[in-house]
């Protein structure tokens, strides 16, 4: 009996060893295991309060996370629904880089988030503001804002035009108003004075040619063409930005029956205030697809695509100041420049907003129109000879607008142009 006894104690202590040593193992690891490691490079570019993005190596319920820096400070993750994350890096000087870490694979609430934070909530984090922004929909229009105002509404649903205008002019699919920082109103639309076409930031070509007709969808007095709203697909708030996705239809009125020649699509992001540089930022990207198997070709012509209208007391011309990134001001028309700016006293105010172009836009940098004494502006890249939608190719712009206060400040725009234009790099670090 008590050598049975003694054989069986060498297993016994091993098996008890082998425990305590998980033990001690489970109590040193660190109470989240590391998930995901990335290193973010500056450039060469000093880089403030610069919106990040990535696509994440694995998939990741949409909502906010949050990432811990290498010098420990905290910063806020926004996961979309197409598994990129999005996040706004406070400062880094250009030929740097720095690393952050996630170590959650579920997004945090509200409530986690003031309770980590001892009720901050989200103004305790790296970049983030205290109330993020914030999307408020009705029948017809969805507007965004930030903890320093309202930014822009896009019309979802169908405007009211005044009397004086017919039912040509009810529609949707733009975004007006757009505001400055200060709460300025920066964009007219369905003026009977001046152009009730334009609408604030709209869509359209001109002079063009789809299988043997000419339809405008710019000048809706014509007849000839339009573009509607067909649905807003997608719409959210958060932390780092929120936005909308919405289908626009370009529709043939020019033959016996309408006929949609192009599918198009808004994506508008809007990105959480920074109060040090006193701007509202906003992106928006217009993906044009044709719809038929036939192309819609745009011969040459001084203006169309994405059009901006002015403020209606920048319609006298005196109240109404142009520059571009090459310092040119209504002289600018005709020639090509990475940003332009349009700005203008609406009650004795001074504010304006700048249009930043993206280098993959087509014919970069592209040909401005700019009226001689109307507050209207247009990237026309039909300045420059013939082009053409053609099937299977879609055609895609991206701008960023940056709406400020005062006189435009050149350093900040070139800055922002530069963060739009070469952002920082991403890489997953394994």
């Amino acid at each position: 009996m008590d050598k049975m006894n003694s054989e069986k104690t060498p297993k016994r202590n091993s098996i008890w060893f082998g425990l305590c040593i998980m033990l001690l193992i489970n109590t040193i690891q660190p109470a989240h295991a590391e998930l995901l490691r990335i290193q973010v490079d500056a450039g060469a570019y000093d880089r403030q309060h610069t919106v990040v993005h990535f696509q994440l190596p694995m998939d990741l319920e949409q909502g906010i996370y949050i990432l811990l820096r290498d010098d420990d400070t905290k910063t806020l993750l926004q996961v979309d629904h197409r598994n990129k994350g999005w996040f706004i890096l406070d400062a880094l000087a250009a030929g740097t880089t720095t690393r952050f870490e996630l170590t959650e694979s579920s997004p945090v609430s509200e409530d986690v988030l003031k309770e980590r934070t001892g009720g901050a909530g989200i103004s305790e984090f790296s970049g983030a503001s205290a109330q993020g922004v914030n999307a408020q929909m009705d029948s017809d229009i969805l507007t965004f804002s930030t903890e320093m105002g309202t930014v822009l509404s896009y019309y979802h649903g169908e405007n009211d035009p005044p009397a004086v205008l017919d039912e040509r002019y009810r529609r949707g699919g733009y975004i007006h108003p757009v505001y400055s920082p200060s709460g300025q109103v920066l964009t007219n639309h369905l003026n009977p004075d001046q152009h009730p076409h334009h609408a604030g930031i709209w869509s359209a070509w001109t002079n063009t040619i789809f299988e043997d007709r000419t339809p405008d969808f710019w000048n809706l007095h014509f007849n000839s063409g339009r573009v509607d709203v067909d649905s807003l697909l997608h719409s959210w708030n958060g932390p780092v930005m929120g936005g909308l996705i919405s289908r626009h239809h370009f529709i043939d009125l020019s033959g016996n029956d309408p006929l949609v020649a192009l599918n198009e699509l808004w994506e508008v992001r809007v990105y959480a205030a920074s109060t040090q540089d006193d701007v509202h930022v906003f992106d928006l990207t217009v993906t044009q697809t044709t719809n038929t198997d036939r192309p819609l070709k745009l011969p040459e012509y001084r203006y169309g695509g994405i059009g901006f209208r002015g403020h209606s007391d920048w319609d006298d011309q005196e109240k109404c100041f142009f520059l571009t990134s090459d310092g040119l001001g209504r002289d600018g028309h005709a020639t090509r420049a990475r940003w332009a700016n349009m700005s203008g006293y609406a009650n004795n105010h001074l504010a304006g907003f700048a249009i930043l172009g993206h280098p993959s836009n087509f014919r970069f940098p592209q040909t401005m129109r700019i009226h001689p004494s109307e507050p209207f502006f247009n990237y026309a890249p039909t300045q420059l000879g013939d082009m053409e939608i053609t099937p299977g190719v879609p055609y895609v712009t991206k701008f960023r607008i940056v709406t400020h206060d005062g006189e435009p400040d050149s350093k900040l725009i070139d800055r922002l142009w530069r963060d739009f234009a070469y952002p920082p790099s991403v890489s997953i670090i394994e």
